[in-house]
């Protein structure tokens, strides 16, 4: 019996390429034809952060869909797509798997408790350190008079000296 399976993709912020959700499509397809999965529908979140499930009207909508039995398999290339939040991935595996939906990852196959918990929290490590890298980035650019941000409001940027 072939199951019916749907794809979840998602990248961080609209300072990516937005090709990530197509390249992670094409990815999810691959996946279900070889593995005998009949894909009925992709979800995704463009420019939307992994550190929570707020704001994410896809993913809300597929947790909603399960619910309804609507499909067995959750496609995603990696299980950091789902979410960088070791709460937050749990929890979304805990409900998938009380609807009788497996979560099925690309790059590491069937989400187990294990891996869940482990993805879960070297997703979440990297979110927290690469938050870090960013604002000692800013702070850097501040001491150095430099602006840590986009415009300013009420200001023009000046012509020969950028980032001023």
């Amino acid at each position: 019996m072939i199951r019916k399976a749907v794809g979840y993709s998602r990248y961080s912020t609209d300072l990516q390429n937005e090709r990530s959700i197509e390249d992670q499509e094409a990815l999810i397809r691959k996946y279900a034809s070889i593995n005998d999965l009949a894909l009925d529908r992709l979800y995704s979140d463009a420019a939307q952060s992994g550190a929570s499930i707020l704001g994410r009207d896809s993913l809300l909508q597929l947790l909603a869909d399960a619910k309804t039995g609507a499909f067995d398999v959750v496609i995603v290339e990696e299980l950091d797509r789902l979410s960088r939040d070791m709460e937050d991935l749990a929890g979304i595996h805990k409900r998938l798997s009380f609807a009788g939906v497996e979560i099925m990852a690309v790059h590491e196959g069937v989400a187990s408790t294990v891996t869940v918990g482990l993805r879960g929290l070297v997703g979440q490590l990297f979110r927290e350190d690469n938050a870090r890298k960013i604002r000692r980035g800013l702070s850097g650019r501040v001491s150095q008079g430099l602006s840590a941000g986009g415009r300013a409001f009420g200001y023009r940027p000046h012509q020969v000296k950028r980032g001023a």
